[in-house]
């Protein structure tokens, strides 16, 4: 019977035994992919009927409602079918089982609450406690500077070379960094998640005025003007107009990455060649003038100049000269551990070839 649809919300949470100032959320079944809620509170799940509304689009990887409560809750949680309060295992249900009955979803301990956002914020807290982890409770913005770049490499990692699971696992890692810069923040009343969900989710939807707005784009170019024109207006409200158009690049960011994206900034400005043509020519200019260049400093100063054009020409290309520079280390250390395998192989001592010979053995592993 659907307790909802016959006396209403109240009839829900007395069968329920709940007190909704304990909180409580409610979600018809068919909507549970669509509805972000949070399982450390009790969650009544009620019947679908034909008449509801289509669903939202997902935000879940898992289809059906089920799925998404296996996701969030173990297997054996004991779900409350309100019609005759019988107890049944999450795992013994289907779709099909929880579309014509309402249910409670009691809630999880806050430790418990693994699968969700709001689980890990609070295991965070609890790790910062008074009597949580002494290493967690010392760190600091700062200290976990160096956590924060080896989590973001590790994740570019399972990208390139990666199983989805170790993808998903080091999305996590990065995540926690998050999360735990912020409980900083909170304990120091300064910030919190909400203020960083606001400010990501709130600048998204400024920036995209073409999907969330009336404007009309007809190009990638003219998008890439409109949202160079946004970036500035938010560099006036918010008192850095004066750092000029590239204030904004990270003083931290590797020396590649920021190339190109000060060269795609300058490019949406409209300081850009006219065509590829005359980037070629550039680096050629480029490498002249290293080969002429004088002294140290000199030659410093015209092997920056060689490669910023090589990140432009990558930009010509489309192509991101960070990943290209990264699979070439990769495919010389490859390389060379196959020459070294090969002389074993071969009982012969790497170390005492010359170089000649050693290139024997590298044209012979690149040629296969």
């Amino acid at each position: 019977m659907n307790a909802a649809g016959v006396g209403g919300v109240d009839s829900l949470l007395e069968a329920a035994g709940i007190d909704a100032r304990a909180g409580v959320q409610i979600v018809a079944a068919d909507r549970l992919p669509s509805v972000a809620f949070d399982p450390s509170l009790p969650l009544l799940v009620l019947a679908s009927t034909a008449s509801a509304a289509p669903p939202l689009p997902g935000r879940h990887a898992r289809t059906g409602g089920h799925g998404v409560l296996a996701a969030l809750y173990p297997a054996t949680h004991a779900l409350l079918r309100l019609s005759d309060h019988a107890s049944v295992a999450l795992e013994a249900l289907d779709d099909a089982a929880l579309v014509v009955d309402d249910w409670l979803v009691p809630a999880l301990d806050p430790i418990e609450n693994l699968a969700s956002p709001h689980g890990i914020a609070a295991i965070s807290a609890r790790l910062r406690a008074p009597d949580g982890c002494p290493w967690d409770r010392k760190q600091t913005h700062h200290s976990l500077r160096p956590y924060l770049l080896e989590e973001a490499y590790e994740t570019v990692d399972a990208i390139e070379n990666g199983s989805s699971a170790e993808l998903a696992e080091e999305l996590g890692d990065l995540l926690l960094q998050v999360i735990l810069h912020a409980q900083f923040s909170a304990e120091e009343g300064e910030f919190d998640l909400t203020d960083v969900y606001r400010s990501i989710a709130g600048k998204i939807v400024r920036r995209h005025p073409h999907v969330f707005g009336e404007l009309q784009v007809d190009s990638v170019e003219q998008l890439m003007t409109t949202w160079e024109s946004i970036k500035a207006g938010e560099r006036e409200a918010s008192g850095k107009a004066d750092e000029g158009a590239f204030g904004g690049v990270a003083r931290a960011l590797p020396a590649l990455p920021a190339s190109r994206e000060i060269q795609e900034r300058a490019s949406a400005l409209g300081w850009d060649w006219d065509a590829i043509a005359g980037v070629w020519e550039k680096v050629g200019e480029e490498l002249d003038e290293l080969r002429e260049a004088e002294g140290d400093e000199g030659r410093l100063h015209e092997l920056g100049d060689v490669l910023f054009a090589v990140v432009n020409l990558a930009r010509w290309m489309k192509l991101d000269p960070e990943e290209a520079l990264r699979a070439a280390n990769h495919r010389w250390v490859a390389r060379y551990r196959a020459v070294e395998v090969l002389a074993a192989e071969r009982g012969v001592d790497l170390g005492s070839l010359s170089l000649a010979e050693k290139d024997l053995l590298w044209d012979e592993v690149k040629g296969g």
